[in-house]
């Protein structure tokens, strides 16, 4: 929830925004910043090089190079005063960050600059963090005006390691529901040779294990045991997608497409029958969002961000991360029943265009702002 402020803030709201590294979730989020906040809200990012390139339509005058590192240290000291810096000379009201390791720097240019700071985290914090992330990220709070959660379950974990409720505005992140439901699903097929009469079953990740993609290639196994024509197809590049590879092709032989990044992930979606989403953890779950509003029957694990927005049985199917057998179980009973698909589907379709569209993502967060500065 974000809280209501009587104060009106006439003037504009110079705000800079802080990013890491290029991770896709985070750059599509500012990216969605940047082209729907009011024009009252001028913005300009801070990232490194390569992350910089998704926002080269700001114009030079208003991006700053800058690499922040995993480890904190004296480097650390010397990025924020390069962001305080710029901060300075831009007359930026407020430092935003996005991620936890931008936020050290990002709160101590802030303290530099005499300038409010608002951090965003977008992963949930893990219970078994060590103890000098739980210190870090107290101090980060401490420090910041404002800490925004893309989620209720992440806000929770962030309370739970430390961080004042008071401190916490939970701002879900929101899709263009529109565009979600424009794919072309035959395209899709026809350029994945995936005839129309195959049940197809997708999943969208980064290609890391916390995805739960080996749950998938597990479940794919004992679903083959049961019927030969379903095919899975796997969209997404990452360090363990040779190991995920090797694995699917012991497990269910010939039945994964692994086709690595995509620009077409819409298209994907309308082609899909079912849409697992196995994570281990998830602060938000925009795979999952995004094929609600796509009207697909969702089947994903009931932990993080996800439980908030799938209500199991009606919005889609949730089940116990990392159990293979029940997710297999889930994915069986929504490709064995058309009618089952098509009833989560649209009551899915339904929920993400009244709950989680992109223009109340940006009023909260224009709130936020206006909170801070008021």
């Amino acid at each position: 929830m974000v809280e209501s402020c009587v104060a009106v803030v006439s003037n504009s709201i110079k705000i800079l925004h802080v990013v890491r590294r290029a991770e896709g979730g985070i750059l599509a989020h500012v990216s969605a910043l940047l082209g729907g906040l009011d024009s009252a809200f001028v913005q300009s990012v801070a990232a490194s090089p390569e992350a910089l390139i998704s926002f080269e339509a700001l114009g030079a005058d208003k991006l700053l190079p800058i690499d922040i590192g995993d480890r904190l240290g004296l480097r650390t000291l010397f990025q924020a005063v390069s962001i305080a810096r710029s901060a300075r000379r831009a007359g930026v009201d407020i430092i935003h960050a996005h991620g936890y390791k931008a936020a050290v720097p990002t709160v101590i240019a802030a303290r530099m600059a005499r300038v409010r700071s608002v951090v965003t985290g977008h992963n949930l914090f893990p219970e078994n963090a060590s103890l000098p992330a739980r210190i870090s990220l107290r101090l980060v709070a401490a420090c910041a005006d404002k800490v925004i959660a893309v989620s209720g379950a992440l806000g929770g974990s962030l309370i739970a390691a430390g961080v004042d409720q008071g401190k916490v505005a939970v701002v879900p992140c929101g899709i263009d529901t529109d565009a979600c439901a424009g794919g072309d699903g035959p395209a899709a097929r026809r350029s994945i040779d995936i005839a129309t009469s195959e049940p197809m079953v997708l999943a969208v990740a980064r290609l890391t294990g916390v995805k739960g993609i080996e749950f998938l290639i597990r479940a794919a196994g004992w679903i083959g045991e049961k019927r030969s024509d379903v095919r899975f197809v796997v969209a997404g590049d990452g360090p363990d997608r040779a190991e995920l590879e090797h694995v699917a092709e012991g497990v269910a032989p010939g039945a994964f497409k692994f086709l690595g990044y995509r620009e077409d992930v819409r298209d994907l979606v309308a082609a899909a029958d079912v849409v697992a989403v196995p994570s281990l953890a998830e602060g938000y779950g925009l795979m999952a969002a995004e094929a609600m509003a796509a009207g697909r029957a969702v089947v994903a694990s009931r932990v993080g961000g996800l439980a908030d927005n799938i209500s199991d049985g009606v919005t889609g199917v949730l089940v116990a991360p990392g159990d293979p057998e029940a997710l297999a179980v889930a994915i069986m009973s929504l490709l064995d029943s058309p009618e089952k698909r098509a009833a989560l589907g649209e009551a899915a379709r339904e929920y993400a265009q009244r709950e989680l569209g992109i223009e109340k993502m940006f009023r909260q967060t224009e709130e936020v702002y206006r909170c801070v500065v008021s």
